[in-house]
This record gives C-alpha cells, structure tokens and sequence, in this order.
C-alpha cells in the first residue's frame, strides 16, 4: 500500500465518518438542523466518487479534485460540531482570557488602537485575514498539479483533524470576543476590517440560548473564538506550501500576517492566536504519525518524539486508516480489472 493511497483513504474514511458522528450528536445535544444542504452535498460526494474513478491513472488530477470535493464536504460537519460546542452553553470565558492576555503583558485595546491609525499596517492584515479561504481551497490543488499530491491529501486531513479537536476545546472557552469584551464600536475604527468582530454575535447568543434555534449552513458563521482556527489554518498553510519551493516564503510570509491578523481582525485573543498555533502543530503531527510520506518520519521526530505514537487513540487510528486504504486499493483494483476486461472485449468485437 503507498503512502498516497493510504493519505487518499484516510480522508475519504474520515470525511464519511464525520458525517456518521456529528449528524447523530445534533439529536443529543438538542440543536435543530435545517437539512436543506443534504441535496446538493450528496451529489457532491457522488461526485468526489466518480471523480476518484475516472481520475485513477491521473494521480495528481485524481488528488487535485478529490481534495477541494472531499474539503467541501468536510465544510458540514465542522461547521456543525462548532456550534454543538457552543449549544451546550457552558459559562462565557472572556474574563479568563482577558486575563491570560494581561498576565502576558498584553494590551489589547492599545494595540488595537496601534494598528488602525496606520493603514500600511491594517490593509495587509484585513487582506491576509481574507486570504483564508482562497488559501484553503487553491493550496490542496496548486500541491496536486504540482506533483505534491500527497501533500493535498495530508493537508486536507490536517484541516479536519485540528478543526475538529478545535471544537472540542471551544466547548470549555466560549466567549464574545475582544471588540465586545473591551466596548469596540465599530465607529471607532477607520482601517481594520470592522466586520468580523460582531457579524457572528448573534448566531452565538442565538445558538447558546435560544430553545427554538434552527442550525442553517446558509446563515451559519464562525463563532468559535478559543482556539483560534485562523491562527491554525496559518500554520497548516505554511507547512503545506514549505514543500514547493517557489512557494515557501511567500506563503510563509502571508500566514505569520494571517495569524497576527487573527488578533486585530478577527475579534481573537493573544492567547487564542498561541492555542491556536499549538493546536495545528499537534494536528500536523498526527496526521504525519497516522498517514506518513516518505519524508514525515524525520519531520516528527524533530518535533515530537515517540509519546504521540504511543497514544492508544493515534495507534487506533493508525490501524483503521490502514485497514480502510487496504479496502479502497483493493475496490480500486477490481474496478481497473474489470474496465481493462471490458477494453479487451470491445477490442475484439471490434
């Protein structure tokens, strides 16, 4: 089994498996759901399937389309399990994390303040806080083309597994956010991008206290603060792009601004940015240690030493994902039996 085709069912698996643990938790946890999105991502997976077929003797076409689909699909269930951590409505944390950025000595209204009366300061931030998405859904293809196809496959499984245990940490940390912690009006600011700290406010009160509160993909909005999953996807995406050359700096240099713009642009918190850097680290290593390349032993070994591989929950993992890719490879290889059968038939009809 190559490493490829265990990264490619690793993040088939998991994508089906989110859907099968996250939709039946909504019942549990009481959140209703309009399942208007259901239609047309199930034609989406029936696309991601036929796609993985036709583009089997194209690895890199197969690995670019199989990771912006499969990346789609993923959008549901993580969005979901955002707001399943904030329906269990634990007490808002704000003052605690107003309270470990001032222990490290930072003030943010000062700082806020700093950034918006120089705009050659603010504009780069407000533009690479909304590099997010195109970063996420160009990054896995460029990678693929590219002959990194590995890579997208690894990337957009990292993209689930930090976001997912992203979501179980937010479960302890809900809060508003620093433009309501510290009385931002937007009036007050004239450079930062004043959208992102209060568009989401009143999908997370409705989400955290409101009985009759319907989930809908088309209205739903990032309301989780700690950790922060820019300052995540920042690191994810300059691990990523290390791999092409002609990519490495530039992406490098566009995440260290996303993830600074984390804590101006996006309403976060100094310390929401540093857990979410150390979340996409611990996120990175998993995947590496589940689903390795030729080249991610050495890369583990310089940052985190055996202990991860001795966790129970990564070696269960690492058995299913194994088990999982060997299942696919061999559905694979029937399929290309039989279509080479059918060639030969017609070639004798002929």
């Amino acid at each position: 089994m190559s490493d490829l085709a265990r990264a490619r069912a690793a993040l088939i698996w998991s994508t089906i498996g989110s859907y099968l643990v996250v939709l039946p938790l909504t019942a549990q946890v009481g959140l209703n759901v309009d399942y208007g999105f259901v239609g047309p991502f199930a034609l989406w997976f029936i696309l991601a399937l036929i796609c993985g077929i036709t583009f089997r003797p194209r690895p890199r076409i197969r690995a670019a389309t199989e990771s912006f689909l499969y990346g789609v699909l993923l959008v549901v269930p993580i969005v979901i399990a955002v707001y399943l951590a904030a329906r269990l409505n634990l007490p808002l944390a704000d003052d605690q994390l107003k309270a470990m950025d001032q222990a490290l000595g930072v003030d943010w209204p000062a700082l806020l303040k700093f950034i918006d009366s120089r705009p050659y300061l603010a504009q780069p931030l407000n533009l690479a806080y909304e590099s997010f998405t195109q970063q996420l859904i160009w990054l896995p293809i460029v990678l693929a083309v590219f002959g990194r196809p590995l890579r997208s496959y690894q990337m957009i499984l990292m993209y689930a597994v930090i976001y997912f245990l992203g979501c179980v940490i937010s479960i302890w940390y809900p809060a508003l956010g620093t433009y309501t912690t510290f009385n931002i009006h937007p009036a007050d600011l004239q450079n930062i991008d004043r959208t992102w700290g209060y568009v989401f406010l009143d999908e997370l009160k409705g989400v955290r206290s409101d009985p009759a509160f319907i989930f809908s993909l088309s209205k739903a909005k990032g309301i989780m603060t700690f950790p922060s999953l820019h300052a995540a996807s920042a690191v994810l995406f300059a691990w990523a792009a290390w791999e092409l050359k002609w990519l490495r700096y530039p992406f490098l240099l566009l995440n260290v601004v996303m993830a600074i713009s984390a804590a101006v642009v996006g309403n976060h918190y100094t310390v929401d940015v540093i857990a979410g850097i150390g979340l996409a680290g611990f996120g990175i290593a998993i995947v590496l240690i589940a689903v390795p390349g030729k080249r991610s032993n050495p890369e583990i070994a310089s940052i985190y030493p055996k202990v991860l591989s001795r966790m129970p929950v990564i070696s269960l993992a690492t058995n299913l994902f194994q088990r999982a890719s060997d299942d696919l490879n061999e559905a694979d290889r029937l399929a290309g039996g039989r279509s080479h059968a059918l060639d030969i038939v017609d070639q004798r009809r002929a």
